[in-house]
């Protein structure tokens, strides 16, 4: 009777090593599955990094050219004001030191009710 036990026993314990072992196969297999995962995600995210990265830097450039274009139209037509305002100063120069005297009364009194 000792033998059965000890054949029964045996034979109880060789399917749960090999239940455990086949774990460990299991768990070893999903260890490198998510390994590779993990490097998968990490190379996606670098390239939509670098891909995020270049979309910023092209619109960069493009508002860049756009601020720039702004400012030469903002330059040309200080310009043509200044082109238009020394105009009328040649045509009505006693009006326009009229105006200027005004403007400096004007500036002179508000300064002076502080």
């Amino acid at each position: 009777m000792a033998q059965t036990s000890a054949n029964g026993a045996g034979k109880g314990a060789d399917p749960v090593q090999r239940d455990i072992d086949a774990l460990s196969d299991q768990i070893a297999a999903l260890r490198g599955d998510l390994s590779s995962l993990a490097e998968l995600v990490g190379e996606i995210g670098q390239r939509r990094g670098k891909a995020a990265r270049e979309a910023l830097e092209t619109r960069a450039q493009d508002l860049r050219g756009q601020g720039e274009e702004a400012l030469r139209d903002a330059g040309r037509k200080v310009a043509e004001i200044e082109d238009g305002a020394a105009e009328r100063i040649r045509a009505t120069p006693f009006q326009a030191m009229g105006l200027a005297a005004a403007a400096g009364f004007l500036v002179g009194y508000l300064g002076a009710r502080r």
